[in-house]
């Protein structure tokens, strides 16, 4: 593998430290999770192998399925991994949940942080070909890095992997070289096969990424040592399936055959063919995204035969055979999105269209970016938080309207094992004190006007409730409340 081209010229420091500070930032103030995949199947598989979950495996409730014996559909590579990380901070004396998630953000956001590095200075050579400060720009202060790459999901990690990988085989292949250092390939491959152990489903980039060095670039010693690497993760990956579950599973055969062949994905909805594109335009930052868009279609009918426009509409077009869509599904699409804005940036030559794209994706890029890295990516596990650090153990605490301890009918023992118990408020109760926790503004004004009670908590500050009625109206807003009789 070439040398990665780092340019550490002045101008460009005070870019690298905004992104540093941004994934510094994120890790610390971005608690909880995006999607609920991220907390339930990562974090309480982990909670179970820390003996803290009693209910994962053959929960009769049927909310776990995907780990009853009769599925088996998910790996456990990453809960073990990460179950070796915390075991290493428990023997610190460190039994705080919050530290825990925060340690696996870190650890997640070091290896993004790291892999955008690699990624910038390795493709920027297939996008553009000049030195703009305007590149440097879009690229490193495009939030969806940041919030990508502290999350403890199986997208994130197995993003990050793939994408790591990716700088090493576009050399090796590319390259005429015949001989090759074996090991290094194998170790690329290992890490590309890991990507797959953690999230099979990242195969539908790996297809076509591979497809086209079987076109364009075919070399079947190369394949086959990386083939081998591949072999060898997923080796290691059943290897700890076999490890929890106390007997051989074909995690991966198991997911192909639930998920694919009797149709068990189609089960949590359909959506339409054109999900994705109107997707790209929601969740990516305004004009950003519009630019990304543009700039991926033009680069895509320019450059039929490049190898990503093989990785970007490849995924999609064998994404859209799949009736259940999900915008996760892409991300690994939205890590090249600034590479994409870049070269729509390159080809441009009205001055005022360049600045007009280059202002825009600026600064829609920079508003997601403050709020990714100074709010929580779930308003309960920062409630949770607040319980845990405000020492309510030997609290009566109880609660209106929704069980905050309760997510989608699923508990998050991995936080809620550590706070106090809660109980739900009924006028019966007869206390001199107590806390009392809800998202609904109308329950907070009727227990106002019965005790004596003071705000301890809130998601959002007061001055932003204030503009923003919206989060009180549709209960978005949660409140620690300590109330006294008067």
């Amino acid at each position: 593998m070439k040398e990665v081209n780092f340019i550490f010229e002045k101008k460009y420091y005070i870019l690298f430290l905004i992104l540093f500070l941004s994934y510094v930032l994120t890790a610390i103030n971005s608690v909880g999770f995006y999607k609920d995949d991220e907390h339930f199947q990562i974090l309480e598989p982990l909670a179970y192998l820390l003996g803290i979950n009693t209910t994962l495996i053959d929960d009769p409730t049927g909310y776990y399925w995907e780990w009853t014996s009769g599925y088996r559909i998910r790996p456990w590579f990453q809960p073990f991994f990460y179950y070796q990380i915390i075991s290493l901070v428990k023997q610190l004396n460190i039994n705080d949940p919050f530290i825990w998630a925060l340690v696996l953000r870190i650890f997640n956001g070091t290896l993004g942080l790291i892999s955008v590095f690699i990624l910038f200075f390795s493709l920027k050579k297939y996008f553009v070909k000049d030195e703009r400060i305007q590149y440097y720009v879009i690229f490193f202060t495009f939030w969806f890095y940041p919030f990508l790459h502290v999350r403890t999901s199986s997208e994130s990690l197995s993003i990050t992997l793939f994408t790591i990988t990716v700088p090493f085989f576009l050399n090796l292949f590319e390259s005429k070289i015949i001989k090759f250092q074996i090991y290094k390939v194998v170790f690329f491959g290992f890490i590309l096969g890991l990507a797959i152990v953690v999230r099979p489903q990242i195969i539908f980039t790996i297809f076509p990424f591979f497809l086209w060095f079987v076109f364009f670039k075919f070399h079947f010693y190369k394949l086959f040592i990386t083939s081998l690497g591949i072999l060898i993760s997923i080796s290691v990956g059943l290897y700890v399936d076999y490890l929890n579950w106390g007997y051989f599973t074909n995690t991966y055969w198991q997911i192909f055959q639930v998920q694919i062949l009797s149709g068990q994905m189609q089960g949590f909805g359909h959506k339409p063919w054109w999900f994705y594109f109107i997707t790209i335009l929601k969740d990516l930052s305004p004009g950003f995204s519009l630019f990304f868009i543009i700039g991926l279609f033009i680069f895509s009918i320019k450059k039929i035969n490049n190898i990503f426009t093989w990785m970007t509409l490849g995924t999609i077009i064998i994404l859209l055979f799949f009736k259940h869509k999900e915008t996760r599904f892409i991300f690994q699409i939205y890590v090249l999105s600034p590479f994409f804005v870049m070269y729509l940036l390159s080809i441009v030559s009205n001055n005022k269209l360049k600045n007009l794209i280059f202002y825009l994706s600026f600064i829609s890029n920079v508003i997601f970016l403050l709020i990714i890295c100074l709010l929580p990516a779930n308003n309960k596990i920062h409630l949770y938080k607040n319980i845990f650090y405000e020492n309510l153990t030997d609290s009566k605490i109880y609660y209106a309207g929704n069980n905050p301890y309760m997510i989608n009918n699923l508990e998050p023992t991995f936080y809620t094992n550590f706070l106090p118990e809660i109980d739900e408020f009924n006028n019966s109760i007869n206390l001199n004190k107590f806390y009392f926790v809800t998202n609904n503004y109308t329950e907070l004004e009727n227990i106002k006007k019965k005790y004596s009670c003071n705000i301890k908590f809130s998601s959002y500050p007061q001055k932003i409730l204030e503009i923003n009625k919206t989060l009180t109206k549709r209960n978005m807003n949660w409140y620690i409340l300590s109330c006294e009789k008067t």
